[in-house]
């Protein structure tokens, strides 16, 4: 039987050119019991409705959600079943939105509950549109990544970057999110690692992990293993993490060529900052990173309930002030089934239910400390400002100059005119969310 399995999207998104890991997990645990299975990444509007897959699965997220809902009818129609699953089915809300639209929901699952549905489906206990909607979850947190992941790294195309996990969950526990197995943290083994970075194609690649280095003798060692393999290699990770410099000369002996780090605001001190004083802290980081010979990229939100107009200023200064290379800047968004989505709608703030429009590119909730509009001027000159041209040009010379004509620095580069596109369709779409709540 096939499968086909998608990764929707609604605005230009780097997924385009990193493979979403789980969809490989699930493609591949499909073909280990006799399945063929594709995963595809697209538009909704690239969804091929008469493919001869038995099953479509969608992986969705909040600001697709309506998208699949619809796709999801027109498949049925065609005989197809489908499964929905993701991030915004993590709580009992949008579950039972959902259960009308679809045959299966997945929440989470484990390698024995996804083989046992497709094992249901080929022997036709489950069929399209004729029974109740079934729900999925691993309730036992029993999701592991499969020691044969690698052999996902084939279908993928020229320009998509493979990703290889590194860990399971995030330890954090941020009010604004919800990843799988949040407040967990499960590190993988560093031979297994090893061997699915030896068999990825060509050179850059990411590690996925929510807090790499969180584990310092695990992070040293795997550096270790991966150095011989010369890759260049992208990660995520929090401030805190990289203050130690032992940590980052490891880092860019195992080929870690660009760091992203979350900064969210400089409003208040927060546990992953890692210091008192923030400004100076990341000066310090981000000169030793380059001292490494690796680049940096902060990310900041604006609107979180400890910013007030002086916030936009303050980002302003502390991009400028630390020598980031790069920075990426999204309004709040309060996602169903975290915290903070709660807090808001106890608190009469959600001012848009419609989940196309949770997508960094509208505001939807009130603010606190400032006005709807006074969140969307501040957040599109502070947009203007890091990214208009004169900026940028300054940016790129300074990459070339202190860092030669190369594939780590283009990337940055690269990065950098994306960011500018982005800042002009934010704009268009922000001054509609202005002129709808006058």
């Amino acid at each position: 039987m096939k499968i086909e399995l998608y990764y929707l999207y609604k605005h230009f998104h780097f997924t385009s050119f990193a493979y979403p890991v789980v969809l490989d997990v699930l493609k591949v645990w499909a073909e280990s019991i006799g399945w063929e299975a594709r995963v595809l990444i697209c538009k909704g509007d690239k969804v091929n409705l008469s493919s001869d897959a038995d099953v479509v699965g969608i992986s969705v997220y909040t600001q697709t959600a309506p998208m699949a809902y619809r796709l999801s009818e027109k498949l049925r129609k065609k005989g197809k079943i489908v499964i929905l699953g993701g991030p915004h089915f993590r709580g009992p809300t949008t579950y039972k939105e959902a259960s009308s639209h679809c045959d299966v929901i997945v929440t989470s699952t484990n390698q024995e509950q996804w083989k046992n549905l497709l094992y249901k489906i080929a022997e036709g206990k489950i069929l399209p549109t004729h029974q109740k909607t079934l729900y999925i979850v691993d309730e036992e947190k029993s999701f592991r990544y499969p020691d044969y992941f690698y052999e996902s790294f084939k279908s993928l195309k020229w320009y998509q970057v493979p990703s290889v996990p590194t860990s399971i969950g995030c330890p954090y526990n941020c009010s604004f999110c919800s990843p799988y197995l949040q407040g967990d943290y499960i590190l993988r083994d560093i031979n297994i690692i090893h061997n699915e970075v030896a068999h990825t194609k060509g050179k850059i690649m990411f590690l996925s992990d929510a807090t790499f280095g969180l584990n310092r003798k695990f992070t040293i060692d795997l550096m270790k293993a991966l150095a011989p393999l010369e890759k260049s290699i992208g990660v995520e990770t929090t401030l805190s993490r990289l203050r130690d410099k032992e940590v980052l000369n490891f880092m860019a002996l195992g080929g870690i060529k660009w760091i992203i780090v979350g900064i969210e605001t400089p409003s208040i001190k927060m546990k992953k900052h890692g210091a008192t004083d923030l400004e100076k802290s990341l000066k310090r980081i981000v000169d030793y990173v380059h001292e490494c010979g690796m680049f940096i990229q902060g990310n900041l939100i604006c609107g979180l309930d400890c910013d007030g107009l002086e916030s936009f200023g303050h980002m302003y200064q502390l991009y400028h002030n630390s020598n980031l290379d790069s920075v990426m800047v999204d309004i709040l968004t309060p996602y169903p089934n975290t915290r903070l989505y709660d807090q808001l709608k106890r608190q009469g703030r959600i001012i848009d239910t419609n989940w196309e429009h949770y997508d960094y590119h509208h505001v939807v909730y009130r603010p606190l400390r400032m006005t709807i509009d006074q969140l969307i001027d501040g957040y599109l000159q502070l947009y203007r400002n890091l990214t208009n041209s004169r900026s940028i040009l300054y940016d790129v010379l300074k990459i070339y100059r202190n860092n030669g004509i190369n594939r780590a620095s283009a990337v940055v580069v690269a990065n950098k005119f994306y960011y500018k596109q982005d800042a002009i369709r934010k704009e268009k779409a922000l001054r509609k969310t202005k002129r709808k709540f006058h």
